[in-house]
């Protein structure tokens, strides 16, 4: 069944290595150009050998200088020796740029409700132990208003896997696609069975799964443009393995649903 196959878009397939970099698109999107979104956060584990680089593994977004919104299962995504350093100011995570600010994790609050795996509340927040210097290249998302809905398209940024197979292809630079919103009922009749759909979440994604999210992306910001606003939609979660399989949009936890909770964490 599909959504057993999702939990591999959760967890292991983000964790692997890449033999080699992807030149071509992601699914169905296009390179972004370097800091075109200020408030993207690369989470990189640091496997602190002495010899093995960062890898990136999950995005996360800019709520302020102190805290980063990702998803509550990208804290369980390893478990070997190591640490998270999280990243702002990154483009190319092949490359040190001089622009990138990395922190450590200070607090990694999940969701109390978040039951583990593919399952609702796949959210959290990240207090870094120093605060983000913000400026043109790091700037925080705007969150909206409790249970604001959001129809029309909406933009993904990410550096998961291009590859719509099961093998996952990464690429080095920060990627974008533009994806259309799928209302709830929608979304629940392509999953079926095979779903774990919540009305806490967000579908989106065209029907023929020509654009599509993938592994690594998990926990990256799903945005909305409103004027010169930025305002954040989703955090990615889960979808099918392969990416852009037909009839199944990728699935984000809906920020509107947790904007009361996200403001009493960065309160506390």
């Amino acid at each position: 069944m599909a959504f057993k196959l999702t939990v591999a878009f959760l967890l292991v397939a983000s964790l692997a290595l890449a033999s080699s970099r992807a030149t071509h698109k992601i699914v169905g999107g296009d390179e972004a150009e370097a800091h075109e979104f200020p408030y993207q956060i690369s989470l990189q584990w640091n496997f602190n050998d002495g010899q093995t680089e960062t890898m990136h593994f999950c995005g996360a977004s800019v709520l302020n200088e102190n805290f980063v919104l990702t998803a509550a299962h990208c804290k369980t995504a390893y478990s070997n020796t190591g640490f998270i350093e999280v990243v702002a100011a990154e483009h190319d995570v092949a490359v040190a740029e001089g622009s990138e600010q990395r922190r450590l994790v200070a607090e990694f609050i999940v969701h109390e409700d978040y039951q583990g795996g593919v399952s609702p509340d796949d959210i959290a927040v990240i207090r870094v132990d120093k605060p983000f210097e913000l400026n043109d290249k790091v700037k925080a998302v705007k969150l909206p208003k409790q249970l604001e809905q959001f129809d029309g398209d909406v933009t993904l940024s990410g550096w998961g896997s291009v590859s719509t197979t099961v093998f996952p292809d990464y690429p080095d630079k920060l990627r974008k696609v533009v994806l259309p919103l799928v209302d709830y009922e929608q979304c629940d009749t392509l999953w079926g069975n095979d779903s774990a759909l919540a009305k806490s979440n967000v579908c989106a994604g065209p029907i023929d799964g020509s654009k599509s999210a993938c592994s690594a992306d998990s926990g990256g910001p799903l945005v909305k443009q409103s004027g010169e606003e930025v305002i954040q939609v989703g955090v990615v979660s889960w979808g099918a393995v392969p990416c852009g399989s037909p009839r199944r949009p990728t699935v984000f936890a809906g920020v509107s649903h947790y904007v009361d909770w996200i403001e009493q964490q960065l309160r506390a």
